[in-house]
């Protein structure tokens, strides 16, 4: 059986639907406010870590032929495979990635309307819930629900917005400023530094490893067969993808830079009812001042459907790895569970969701885009698994460093000594941007590839 005709459209709208959650709107719409004039390098830099990363992850996994994220791990140790494997579908998925689909999705498209109380909360979260767990139980039809019919509804109220922005701009693109003092909000000073950072805010090459199996499984579904077969058709998804994210962050990025006339600027924050803003009060004014109050009701769709594409497919991959771990447990048992546990985390509210997975997301992050480049470039060391190990270990003594650090900021419990936040932040390259696991990555692999050398000599 050959693969349906033109298949790969429709699993390439499912992929960037599964992508595509609400804070794929707010981080580009809040960098564009405050990078202005430099809108076009932070929205590069941004591109890079929320485009590129996710397609790399996509075709690492369909490339390697594993068949999950443990699979994909495994060259560096079994156990490895399997601690990674863990940590990193409950963070994409019900302590910290599906609950903040569900309560973000709440704070920015329906509290507006009707107030934030527990009535509405309550209904809310078992609605949205509700239709992601049902969407999920049947991931064989993941593809034809999200790729035909959700997709292209949010596409069309997404363009109805941009649309807008063009017809009624709220103002010109204006002077770029500084969020906040630290690197990943600097967009008056190092733009291009601060989108990068900022697009990790996504999580999506994290979620890309996890999504990479529902568009295998959806591949083989409709008649790919060959690994050649399945790994171009991948590719195809993935570019499509891919290109659909950057087009919306160019366009959403804009709306954040012209909209600098609808907010006070004070003391260095652009301010809405006396508080810093954030992505979603950006999105909110903007849409009212296009479109009245019918603006708000077709923001809050788009947050809708965003979330809860997003949110069924990570019931949907973390049930499948799970049923896999333990078969006696089956898919839709796991897909329950899952959803009852974020449902019960999204009573604790978007702001504590996404504080309390910055820690999570500091060491997971630079893990697993070492894991996709390894792969990728695993022929020029023949598998090596010296190679992988000493990548991976390297990368993660910053990793760890970097989420301690940040749990000691957010808790004040502890700190670190002096010495240590120095050599991180002052000593090793890249360090005064947050990113000094690069350096230590390279230096891994580096000592790694020798040491193949020397075995192969």
């Amino acid at each position: 059986m050959k693969p349906v005709k033109n298949i790969y459209i429709i699993i390439g709208f499912m992929l960037f639907a599964l992508f595509f959650g609400a804070g794929n709107l707010i981080y580009p719409a809040f960098l564009g406010i405050y990078s202005g004039s430099n809108l076009a390098l932070a929205i590069l830099g941004f591109c890079l870590t929320g485009v590129t990363l996710p397609l790399l992850g996509v075709v690492a996994v369909a490339y390697s032929g594993a068949s999950d994220i443990e699979d994909f791990a495994r060259p560096v140790s079994r156990h490895y495979a399997l601690l990674f494997s863990i940590a990193l579908y409950l963070s994409i998925g019900p302590f910290f990635a599906i609950p903040r689909t569900g309560a973000t999705s709440f704070s920015i498209g329906i509290e507006p309307i009707f107030g934030d109380n527990i009535i509405a909360k309550v209904i809310y979260g078992l609605v949205f819930f509700g239709i992601s767990y049902i969407l999920a139980i049947k991931p064989n039809k993941i593809a034809d629900r999200i790729g035909k019919y959700l997709t292209p509804s949010l596409l069309i109220i997404i363009a109805i917005l941009v649309i807008a922005s063009f017809v009624k701009p709220a103002g010109d693109i204006g002077p770029a400023y500084n969020a906040a003092s630290d690197i990943s909000n600097a967009f008056k000073d190092v733009p291009f530094v601060a989108g990068l950072i900022q697009g990790y805010g996504t999580m999506d090459a994290l979620a890309s490893l996890a999504f990479a199996i529902i568009v295998i499984d959806a591949s083989k579904s409709h008649g790919a067969k060959e690994q050649s077969e399945i790994a171009a058709l991948t590719f195809k998804s993935g570019l499509i993808a891919t290109a659909l994210l950057a087009l919306i962050y160019i366009f959403v990025g804009r709306i954040g830079a012209s909209s600098q006339n609808l907010f006070d600027f004070t003391n260095g924050h652009f301010m809405f009812k006396g508080d810093p803003i954030d992505g979603g009060n950006i999105l909110g004014q903007a849409a009212h001042f296009y479109l009245g109050s019918i603006g708000q009701i077709i923001l809050a769709a788009a947050i809708f459907l965003a979330c809860l594409t997003t949110s069924t497919g990570l019931i949907t991959a973390c049930a499948e790895y799970f049923h896999k771990l333990q078969p006696k447990v089956s898919h839709v048992t796991w897909a329950t569970v899952f959803t009852l546990i974020a449902l019960f985390f999204y009573f604790g509210g978007l702001t504590d969701l996404i504080k309390w997975s910055l820690p999570v997301l500091y060491l997971l992050y630079p893990l697993t885009v070492v894991i996709i480049l390894l792969s990728l470039l695993a022929k020029f060391f023949e598998k090596d698994r010296i190679v992988y190990q000493l990548t991976i270990a390297f990368t993660a003594i910053p990793a760890l460093y970097d989420a301690i650090s940040t749990l000691a900021k957010q808790t004040g419990l502890f700190h670190l000594p002096a010495g240590l936040v120095n050599f991180f932040s002052n000593i090793v390259p890249l360090g005064q941007f947050s990113m000094e696991w690069i350096s230590f990555a390279v230096v891994g692999f580096i000592v790694g590839f020798i040491l193949h050398k020397v075995k192969k000599a």
